[in-house]
Parts: structure tokens; sequence; C-alpha cells
């Protein structure tokens, strides 16, 4: 193990790298930094072909976990905004300004019917999407999706493997 143990009796600073005893009152502070350590703190570093390739497979790790979380707003939205967009659609459709389409449906609509479908979709539209959104955050947040992100100084160094953390705040 490489680092600096300060001792408090003696109030001297001593390089544990050289000298492998520890006493008992001592104070564990911070590794210095591998250039001095030879990468023993941390792992050794990875050679620069396979820290390449470790680099692209956390990348490629990251871009499925993006993905992931876009293809889950688009599933959360479009349940969520299915209701006010049949009502545009079918407002739109009907109404003889805009499309007059002779489907049977329209045969039950008149051009007041078609302007209140249209106004109620815009009208519900607004509080959806933020209902939309709040769900979202709180299925990510339930799966813990953002925090199976890596980054890519894991690939520098052997051992450290996926690093999983658990201190991430949401600010929603």
């Amino acid at each position: 193990m490489c680092g600096v143990d300060m001792d408090l009796e003696d109030d001297g600073v001593q390089d544990e790298c050289e000298v492998e005893e520890v006493s008992q009152d001592a104070v564990r502070l911070l590794a210095p930094p591998l250039a001095e350590c030879n990468g023993e703190a941390w792992g050794s570093r990875r050679g620069r072909g396979v820290c390449v390739l470790c680099g692209l497979m956390l990348a490629l790790w990251n871009v499925g976990v993006g993905v992931a979380c876009v293809m889950l707003l688009c599933v959360v939205f479009m349940l969520v905004l299915t209701p006010p967009t049949l009502l545009l659609y079918t407002g739109f459709l009907c109404h003889t300004r805009v499309l007059a389409s002779p489907s049977t449906l329209c045969r039950y609509l008149d051009d007041n019917s078609c302007s209140a479908l249209i106004i109620l979709g815009f009208v519900m539209m607004s509080p959806l999407v933020v209902v939309a959104a709040v769900t979202y955050c709180s299925l990510l947040r339930r799966f813990h999706l953002l925090q199976i992100f890596q980054p890519l100084s894991v690939a520098r160094h052997r051992g450290r493997g996926f690093v999983w953390k658990r201190d991430v705040q949401a600010w929603v």
C-alpha cells in the first residue's frame, strides 16, 4: 500500500512506500499521486490499447444507458399525452376550415364541437406535460438509471471495475 502517514506524537510525515510499519496512533491521510507510488494505490495503469478498448466499451455502455433513458422518456410521454393528442387530432380532422374529413366520426361533430375539442386538447396538454415529466423523473430515480453511467476515467486503471455511485442527489 502506498500512502502518507502522520504520527500524532512526532508531528512528522513519513512515506509509507519506504516504511511499511504503521503505528497504532497514526492518522491515515490521502494517498499521494500515482506518479509517486508507481500505481500501487488505485491499481496499475492499463496499456494504451487496453485503455482505448476499455474506454470504447465504457462509451458503448453509456450510450446504451442513454438510449434506455430516451426510450423510457418516449414511452412515458407517449402514454401520458395520448388523450390530448387524440382530442387535437379529432378536432383538426373534422373542422371544416382545416381538413373536413369525410370520416364517420365527423358526421357527429359540427364546427363548434371541433373547436371545443381543439381547445380542450390544448388546455389538457400543459398539465399533462408536467405530469409526464414528473413521472419520468420518478422512474429515473426508482430504477437508478442515472447512477449506472460510468465515467471514462475508469478505463485507465486496473481493478476498479464498474463504479456504482450511491451519493447522487436529484434536483426534482
